[in-house]
């Protein structure tokens, strides 16, 4: 019985450190290795020079979260949507994975405001598994590192317009 006991609660604090444990309504951690598709985005900036990819810890993901209000005083310095910031972060929806740039590691979110829209029913849960890569859109989309170490937001990016 005490095995039995010992089992089960290795099973659930296991199951609290997988990536499923970091996802919630709005929010999920993708696994390293969807990093770099994730940066491929068709019309708004990356971060360069991307130098590899890391492993999201879900107390990074509970800080980036806690964070979250900060984005809105961050202003967009490049392309589309220059000037532009993000009123309300935490009603987009938001894909998190890590990135190594010039040797720091960083949090890469991209965030898109509506839920994506899939031909069958069945896929309507892909964005959780799958980076979400759309051609314009404007602000209903982007793009920002966050920096754990120093718990600030850089590199803003929206997508273009069509």
């Amino acid at each position: 019985m005490h095995r039995a006991l010992i089992f089960l609660a290795l099973l659930f604090l296991s199951s609290c450190m997988s990536t499923d444990s970091v996802s919630s309504e709005r929010a999920v951690l993708l696994p390293s290795t969807q990093a770099q598709q994730l940066l491929q985005q068709c019309s708004r900036e990356s971060p360069q020079p991307v130098s590899g990819v890391w492993t999201v810890s879900p107390i990074v993901v509970a800080q980036l979260e806690r964070d979250l209000p900060k984005l809105s005083s961050v202003v967009s310095q490049s392309c589309c949507g220059k000037g532009l910031s993000v009123a309300n972060p935490s009603t987009y929806y938001r894909q998190y994975a890590g990135v190594s740039v010039g040797g720091h590691d960083y949090v890469y979110i991209n965030a898109f405001h509506y839920h994506p829209v899939y031909l069958h029913r069945r896929d309507q849960d892909r964005w959780r598994t799958e980076p979400v890569q759309v051609c314009d859109g404007g602000a209903d989309f982007w793009g920002v590192l966050y920096d754990p170490e120093t718990r600030q937001f850089t590199q803003l990016s929206f997508n273009g317009l069509a």
